[in-house]
């Protein structure tokens, strides 16, 4: 990751606000040094899956996808996907609504 989450208590703010809406923390993503490459917070709700993966104070990815669907890096599957900076995205997934209706053409 290229910075510490610690050192930012904005997004460690946020990060609480998550594990109180019911995200858990997976087992930190590693790459094969056992330099910490991400963080991935999930919450499963229903037939939704909330999706937050950390890989840095500026490289964060958000998504909301069907548990039918599963877990993809393909856009078309998620019913809401965001990227951004840790604050901006943490508050856009703070701010989702338990579903999201959506109208497919």
């Amino acid at each position: 990751m290229t910075s510490s989450f610690e050192a930012h208590p904005d997004s460690s703010i946020r990060l609480r606000q998550l594990m109180a809406r019911g995200f858990r923390l997976m087992p930190p993503v590693r790459d094969t040094d056992g330099e910490l490459m991400a963080l991935i917070y999930v919450r499963p709700h229903g037939d939704i899956i909330d999706i937050v993966e950390l890989r840095g104070e500026d490289d964060v990815r958000a998504a909301r996808v069907s548990r039918k669907d599963g877990i993809r890096d393909d856009p078309s599957t998620a019913q809401w996907r965001t990227a951004g900076a840790a604050c901006d995205v943490l508050d856009q997934v703070l701010a989702l609504p338990e579903r999201l209706i959506i109208v497919r053409a």
